[in-house]
C-alpha cells in the first residue's frame, strides 16, 4: 500500500518550482546573451523587456521555493 499523504504531494510541487526556476533562469541568460548581439533599438528593447520578465518570474519562483521549504520544517 502506497503512503499518499501531504508529504508525498509537496515534492512535486517543489519539483515543479525548482524546474521552472531553472527555466527562467536559462531565460534570463538567453536574453541577456541576445542583447549582447543586436544594435536594432527595437530588438535591444525586446531583449531588455524579456531580462525583466525574467528576472521576476526568477523572484517570484524562489519565494514560493523558500515558502515551501519554510512551511516544510514546521
Amino acid at each position: 500500500m502506497l503512503f499518499m499523504g501531504k508529504k508525498r504531494n509537496l515534492p512535486k510541487k517543489e519539483d515543479f518550482l525548482k524546474k521552472a526556476l531553472l527555466e527562467a533562469q536559462q531565460s534570463f541568460e538567453n536574453a541577456y546573451k541576445g542583447l549582447e548581439n543586436v544594435n536594432d533599438p527595437d530588438l535591444i528593447d525586446s531583449y531588455i523587456y524579456e531580462i525583466n520578465a525574467a528576472n521576476l518570474r526568477y523572484k517570484v519562483l524562489l519565494r514560493d521555493v523558500k515558502m515551501l521549504s519554510e512551511n516544510n520544517n514546521n
